[in-house]
């Protein structure tokens, strides 16, 4: 099972639907995880003390830990990640002492719908996500208003995805 991680409501919702499409006629089975409804509280270690992990970061995580491979899906906001991603990889952070075990050796996938192209975002994520332990496919799939995803591209980029996570990744 792959986990289509969604950072906005909007296009990039449209983007990971589309993601979803081409997985399925691949043969795959994938699960949408809309980072904006998780509705996690912004991360704060006063806040896990007195509160401890939300629930729901512990749910997700046993959901990670069996998954093959994660897309991320996300906008670009101010040449940088948006504010629900970084709170929710900071909840993962500490929900667990080796927390990294549900980014080590697993196969990622960027996608950004964003006005501006999304290079800056793609390389952030791309950052984090390495220093994380992941393996991040080295291309990105990237839509804008002006230029969305062609079918073609979408498919290519995919089956390479499918290809690294089913034949170099860790179980």
């Amino acid at each position: 099972m792959y986990i289509i991680f969604v950072a906005s409501l909007n296009e990039n919702m449209k983007l990971a639907k589309k993601v979803e499409e081409q997985l399925k006629k691949e043969g795959k089975t994938s699960e949408i995880v809309n980072l904006v409804e998780l509705n996690l509280p912004m991360y704060d270690s006063l806040k896990e003390e007195k509160d401890g992990i939300p629930k729901g970061i512990l749910e997700l995580i046993s959901t990670m830990q069996e998954a093959k491979a994660y897309i991320f899906v996300s906008p670009e906001y101010n040449f940088s990640l948006p504010p629900v991603l970084v709170n929710f990889i900071a909840w993962v952070s500490r929900a667990d002492e080796d927390f990294r075990k549900v980014f080590t050796l697993k196969a990622i996938q960027l996608a950004v719908h964003a006005g501006g192209g999304g290079t800056d975002v793609s390389a952030a994520m791309r950052n984090q996500f390495t220093r994380l332990g992941a393996l991040v496919m080295p291309r990105e799939i990237i839509a804008t208003y002006q230029k969305p995803i062609e079918d073609g591209s979408l498919k290519r980029i995919l089956e390479q995805f499918i290809h690294l996570s089913e034949n170099y990744t860790k179980i």
